[in-house]
């Protein structure tokens, strides 16, 4: 339940007829479920990034955006519960806008009146609410079978925390990022109308307005509900999905229990019950009657418990008693979880970069958690830091031991957990592929052709690699005199890029394997190259793949991901991945270089550059990675191995080995195409992987 729970009686009051009682037709609050899906929630894209949380004031659904493109959640209830005769109703739900995307404004929240286009899967990622510019843009006409609609605005005139309700080309509310808001409609089925309303926390009205719900919309039942997630990142919350009918004979309704406080073996626990109704809560812990230790607005009662035991709640109303909740209480200390260290960068020697993951997702009320450290290097050096954060970095450079002891900044609520992680494996580079640098002799060598030179200013797909600014650049000093230094591209519309291109057709299996061994490059056993993506270099970039299948150089691009791998590796091996792309995320580093002439500048720069460090990604030996069409090149692949100190090779005994021609199945033992894979859990060489 949300802090604002208290505000509920009085937002969505009803006003009753003599002895009429309030009746939740349907409920989820998110307490009793111990995941997304047990609570009804599913994904077709991104089921990882659906979660139940919790706070202070009790768990909630939030859904994270991962991948490339909008993604969706959604949960479908259906008409069942409605029964007979019911032409008015009043739903409500919470709604937090927690983190906007950061390249897409489209988020969306939708209630259904039909959810049979969500269901077949013909509206999945995409927004039900189109623009009047997104139609004139020839975007077809947005599915109406809905009940409300709120859409983050893709208007860039207005701000990025602007929504609109229900596809009204006027009626706009400003959600601010991270606020929470209840959103309540009332249903008139006869009226065909929603009225609706938008409160904050504090239970100030940001708008409101009646929806007239189209007459080609049969069904004005409320059936689910889908929320759309905008790429890059962003995430949403919902909590407290609640559909009421007001019904004449007496009804209880099953109260809400949510952990809301720990602190050492004590637990605290919030109890709801709908005020409105007239309900009487009663609560027992281990058969004895509690009274609640303080009681807040809105029907919502704490009670503390300092002992393990069962608590049950149930409410009257008139001649009514609700179904009872059971809550087994556990009064122990709870362990906060160990802190989980995993390699971002290897190098030669002992060095490595450690990235520290934290989670608090498993402990209840999701406490801050912080981590202290303390490492002891062969050298005798101390590196230490505390109150670390998730996600922190830590680079070391020698033989030595870390000690980590996760803890709650000093409230003492949780019991510390301390482990000790050596870094004792020395690396060795085994492979350094550098596409970057490969001349055009290396080129041709290997089967490329030479085609038209890329030097265009359109800032679309392959051509941003000229037309961007920041996709490429170096300082060019002519002569010495420092006066004279500007800022030039080595690659532009007037600097061309040159460009090779490997038939898909001659991409055999054989070929794939051994034209940049020990990387395994594209194949998808056609033998005609007919669906595989083209292979082209941008010289001096590095390695694309454009997307369009076959031996066309022009066509419909419709392969997105190109998945390779290195062989002969296993999972205690390191490959470094360096890409570039050509929107300038992953830019090479400035480099100054002094040269007479613009031409020598730019000949210095190409053998002075390197894959930029923005663009780096580490990875398992045995494990797999992509490049995507057009806009990203791959740069330089490094293994590390571990360095072999008695000179003799040592066999990599119980440790599978690599071999990326090695058929991949699905959990049902159905081999598929290695270079289509969709996101899921899959089985290679014996071994389980997932892709992401």
């Amino acid at each position: 339940m949300r802090k604002f729970y208290l505000l509920f009686a009085a937002l969505f009051a009803f006003t009753l007829v003599t002895e009429a009682s309030i009746k939740n037709l349907y409920k989820q609050d998110f307490e009793l479920a111990k995941n997304a899906a047990e609570a009804g929630w599913i994904s077709p894209s991104c089921a990882d990034g659906m979660k139940v949380a919790n706070d202070a004031y009790g768990s909630f659904f939030q859904f994270t955006q991962s991948g490339t493109g909008d993604r969706n959640a959604y949960t479908l209830w259906g008409t069942d519960l409605y029964g007979e005769g019911v032409n008015q109703y009043k739903m409500k739900f919470d709604f937090s806008p927690t983190k906007k995307g950061d390249t897409n404004l489209s988020g969306e929240v939708v209630v259904f009146a039909d959810s049979t286009w969500l269901s077949n899967g013909r509206w999945n990622n995409q927004n039900y609410r189109k623009t009047a510019d997104q139609i004139k843009a020839g975007a077809t006409e947005a599915n109406r079978w809905w009940l409300f609609d709120l859409t983050e605005l893709t208007d860039e005139a207005k701000e990025g925390d602007t929504w609109a309700v229900n596809g009204d080309s006027v009626n706009f509310v400003k959600l601010a990022f991270d606020g929470w808001y209840t959103v309540t409609l009332d249903v008139d089925v006869t009226a065909r109308t929603v009225a609706w309303a938008i409160t904050d926390e504090f239970g100030s009205p940001l708008g409101s307005g009646v929806y007239n719900v189209p007459a080609e919309v049969e069904n004005l039942r409320a059936t689910g509900m889908n929320l759309l997630g905008a790429r890059a990142g962003s995430i949403n919350k919902l909590d407290n999905i609640l559909i009421q009918v007001e019904t004449a004979e007496d009804f209880a309704n099953k109260p809400t229990v949510a952990l809301t406080g720990v602190n050492g073996v004590n637990r605290s626990y919030t109890i709801s019950i709908e005020e409105s109704n007239n309900e009487v809560l009663h609560v027992t812990f281990d058969g004895t009657e509690l009274t609640p230790d303080n009681v807040k607005e809105g029907g919502m009662y704490v009670f503390t418990l300092t002992k393990s035991g069962k608590l049950v709640a149930w409410t009257e109303s008139g001649t009514a008693t609700s179904e009872k909740v059971e809550v087994d209480v556990v009064a122990e200390m709870i362990a906060l979880p160990a802190v989980n260290p995993s390699i971002t960068g290897v190098e030669e020697g002992f060095g490595k970069t450690y990235k520290i993951a934290l989670s608090n997702a498993e402990v209840p009320t999701q406490p801050d958690i912080f981590f202290n450290y303390t490492f002891k290097g062969v050298s005798g050096d101390v590196k230490s830091k505390e109150n670390c954060v998730n996600g922190e970095s830590i680079t070391v450079t020698e033989k030595g031991e870390f000690e980590f002891t996760t803890h709650d900044g000093g409230l003492n609520a949780f019991t510390s957990t301390t482990i000790k992680y050596a870094n004792d494996v020395e690396f060795e580079v085994k492979d350094d592929i550098d596409f970057q640098h490969m001349t055009v002799d290396d080129l041709t060598a290997k089967g490329f052709s030479e085609i038209d030179v890329l030097a265009s200013t359109s800032t679309s797909g392959e051509n941003n690699w000229t037309a961007r600014p920041d996709a490429l650049r170096f300082n060019w000093v002519k002569g010495t005199n420092v006066g004279d230094t500007a800022w030039v591209r080595p690659y532009d519309a007037n600097h061309g890029i040159r460009r090779f291109v490997k038939a898909p057709s001659t991409l055999t299996e054989e070929v794939a394997h051994s034209l940049f061994a020990p990387v395994y490059t594209w194949f998808t056993k056609t033998g005609d190259g007919s669906d595989m993506p083209q292979m082209k270099f941008n010289f001096g970039i590095g390695l694309i793949q454009t997307g369009i299948l076959g031996d066309a150089q022009d066509g419909k691009i419709s392969y997105n991901n190109a998945t390779l791998g290195v062989d002969g590796l296993t999972e205690d091996d390191f490959i470094i991945i360096n890409r570039i792309d050509n929107y300038g995320r992953g830019k090479t580093d400035d480099i100054f270089v002094e040269a007479a002439t613009e031409e020598e500048a730019i000949a210095k720069y190409n053998a002075l550059n390197w894959a930029p460090a923005s663009g780096l990604s580490v990875i398992k030996g045995n494990e797999t990675f992509t490049l995507y069409r057009i806009d990203t090149a791959l740069a330089r692949v490094r293994t590390f191995v571990a360095k072999n100190t008695t000179g003799i090779e040592t066999l990599p005994y119980n440790k599978v080995v690599s071999d990326h021609n090695a058929p991949i199945y699905n959990l049902n033992g159905v081999q598929v195409n290695p270079n289509a894979l969709q996101k899921g859990i899959y089985i290679k060489q014996g071994k389980k992987f997932i892709v992401h």
